[in-house]
């Protein structure tokens, strides 16, 4: 990038220039992995209350070519994509990228797969889409240093790459177009509340599907010939929506109009149904139940220490399950009570009460040097026969520190996927997901519609 060439324009060229074929098997490996991820968390967040409740008020019918994942039905794609993407956050299990907080995969997945749907597209054409689009996203979040601490790490940055992913889909690669929807969703960049997953509101899951709808809006204009002002991207979004924001590094591992470097392999799969923020803690009580064989009745009082950022939202009495995916305390309470971290566990706090009373979170600046390349945690327990157990967690399972599994992998999707789908219908999906390449788009379409 020269004084004179816009971020937008390099990283158009290199989006441009993604093909499927050319992108290496790692990178490869993992934006399969993460499509599967994506429809797996969709289709378990759509099983929730509140999503039963929003699906039956958007649309009606097999009104579209769409599919709404895990209904059984198309609509029209507008439709598709915010029941789809509403259903990322539900279950706070989405997907993460280590060098910049958000969750661009299990935001774009909803939207490519509507337009490519709709479009009568091919895999190769999605799969295309979903690595340039991440690539683009990716740039974007480093540079921006971090987002100031009263936004949210849904729906910010992740737009840019949403937005270049779908006027890739659109157009089939144009680099003009690709420049004008990267600046112009810079220009129209969007701003969530940090805290209202803390404070339980479930309006919270509207973020992810405003950022792909705003993307849709924002490609299908560039397309349309409609122009955005050219070094938006570094002149107007990074200063106001970065902590500490380097335009240098929009264009990092970009060479000769190619990606250099492919930052979709520092994704990240989530094994917690909570933020996060405090999957150190949750893997620490997680080990200390398999190694002590404990239960409830075992527990005098427990104590959580945790950093700093992760204090500051947590949810400390939380009201309903949203809030206690944020809750150090209420997540620990319903690891021991039943076991083990899940979703069921967290839909009924009254039955946590007796022990969360037992349970105290406080910040250890000790902690705080872990971050951001850390989610630590530490939990003592005080059993009932006087013995003091602790576990410290800095690199919970899932990151790039401590991967996770192929198994640990398949069986969250797995999970997830059969309580939309049974276990057969579950088992199909995973076997399309991991072949998609070499198979047609409209092969898994029909599963995810069944």
């Amino acid at each position: 990038m020269t004084p004179s060439t816009p971020a937008a324009c390099t990283l158009a060229a290199a989006a441009a220039a993604t093909a499927w074929r050319d992108v290496p098997d790692a990178a490869r490996r993992m934006a399969l992995g993460l499509t599967l991820d994506a429809l797996a968390i969709v289709a378990g967040g759509a099983m929730h209350p509140d999503m039963e409740r929003l699906v039956k008020k958007t649309g009606s019918g097999s009104d579209g070519a769409a599919t709404v994942i895990a209904r059984n039905r198309t609509a029209a794609m507008r439709d598709a994509i915010f029941l789809n993407a509403a259903c990322t956050t539900v279950l706070q299990r989405q997907d993460g990228y280590a060098n910049a907080k958000g969750h661009p995969a299990s935001q774009m997945v909803p939207l490519l797969l509507a337009i490519a749907e709709t479009r009568e597209l091919g895999t190769e054409a999605f799969l295309t889409a979903l690595v340039a689009g991440y690539e683009t996203g990716a740039r974007v979040g480093v540079a921006l240093g971090g987002v100031p601490s009263h936004l949210h790490d849904i729906g910010n940055w992740a737009t840019v790459g949403l937005a270049a992913g779908a006027a890739h889909l659109l157009t089939g690669g144009d680099q003009d177009v690709l420049a004008a929807a990267i600046d112009g969703a810079a220009s129209v960049g969007l701003a969530f509340d940090r805290f209202t997953t803390v404070g339980g509101a479930t309006l919270h899951h509207v973020y992810p599907a405003t950022s792909a709808l705003t993307a849709l809006g924002v490609a299908e204009a560039a397309t349309a010939g409609l122009t955005a002002l050219p070094g938006s991207l570094e002149r107007t979004y990074g200063p106001h929506f970065g902590a500490h924001f380097d335009a240098e590094k929009l264009v990092a591992g970009v060479t000769g109009g190619r990606w250099t470097q492919f930052e979709i392999v520092n994704a990240y799969y989530k094994l917690h149904p909570s933020c996060a923020h405090i999957h150190g803690t949750n893997d620490a009580v997680a080990a200390l139940i398999a190694e002590q064989n404990l239960r409830e009745n075992d527990i005098a009082q427990v104590r959580i220490a945790t950093f700093g950022e992760a204090m500051e939202i947590d949810a400390e009495a939380p009201h309903n399950d949203l809030a206690a995916r944020f809750s150090a305390r209420a997540t620990v309470a319903a690891a021991i009570r039943y076991g083990a971290l899940d979703d069921e566990g967290l839909l009924d706090l009254e039955a946590l009460e007796p022990l969360m009373a037992r349970i105290d979170v406080a910040h250890d600046p000790s902690l705080d040097r872990h971050i951001p390349a850390g989610r630590p945690g530490r939990v003592t327990i005080e059993t009932t026969d006087g013995r003091r157990l602790e576990k410290e967690i800095i690199h919970p399972r899932g990151t790039p520190q401590v991967p996770a599994t192929e198994t640990e992998r398949l069986d969250k999707a797995r999970t997830l996927l059969a309580r939309a789908y049974g276990a057969d219908g579950a088992e199909r999906i995973l076997s399309l997901c991991a072949n998609l390449d070499a198979m047609p788009l409209a092969d898994l379409s029909s599963a995810l519609r069944a």
